[in-house]
């Protein structure tokens, strides 16, 4: 069920006028000018179609096409400023869009990931930046039924980037620090209780995933692997 919020509020842009901000935030001339041209497009999406254009208007397609860019280190960086911008400002106010981003089509977090090896400095923070948009807005139901499974998923692939791996690791443990027990709101812990409970049920699953990771010839990947994390909280 689609909130009140995420209600289409004023009429669809037009593909030529979603394609000429996809040209700003692809070509621009400025990092800053590409990241204003990101929010602008997920403004004019929130405000009319939603998650629905990020498919309708081929936004993700355009996004991976960039990211793919081995000739323009401009677009790989662009595409993460977008990639930024629609994880900071779609599941907030439109929690379906985590299936968009993290199901639907192999989703596209592993465009982020994969940027984090990536060899110009600017396109890796980007990408980090996006990663860190992601966590911050999902829930902790979005966290173990699609974000989980990605990173596992990306972790099980030997044609992974060892960046990518440290990365998926890095959340991983993010996810069983949140999970802990603490001293806040009863609000805050009832979501730690359904995180907790619901990475307990995918520890089996978990286990030859994370211990690959202690056995990695990379010591960046057995240093971040967060095996212990997920035994104190689990």
């Amino acid at each position: 069920m689609i909130s009140k919020s995420s209600t289409p509020s004023s009429v669809p842009p037009t593909q030529e006028e979603v394609s000429s901000l996809l040209d700003t935030i692809f070509n621009a001339q400025t990092s800053q000018a590409s990241l204003d041209a990101c929010y602008a497009l997920t403004n004019v999406l929130l405000n009319s179609v939603g998650f629905r254009g990020l498919q309708g208007y081929g936004i993700l397609a355009e996004m991976r096409k960039a990211a793919a860019d081995k000739k323009s280190g401009v677009k790989r960086e662009s595409a993460m400023n977008l990639l930024g911008a629609l994880f900071e400002r779609f599941p907030p106010q439109q929690p379906i869009s985590e299936v968009i981003f993290l199901v639907q089509d192999g989703g596209v977090l592993p465009s982020a990931l994969d940027a984090l090896a990536d060899k110009g400095a600017v396109v890796r923070e980007s990408a980090q930046y996006a990663l860190d948009a992601l966590f911050a807005n999902l829930k902790p139901e979005a966290m173990v039924i699609g974000l989980l499974p990605v990173l596992s998923h990306y972790l099980g692939k030997k044609s992974g980037k060892w960046q990518g791996a440290v990365g998926a690791y890095e959340l991983m443990g993010r996810m069983a620090d949140r999970a802990k027990l603490g001293m806040g709101s009863k609000d805050e812990e009832k979501l730690k209780d359904v995180l907790r409970e619901s990475m307990g049920k995918k520890l089996a699953g978990l286990i030859p995933v994370v211990e690959a990771g202690m056995h990695d010839l990379k010591p960046e990947v057995r240093t971040l692997n967060p095996r212990d994390q997920f035994w104190s909280t689990c």
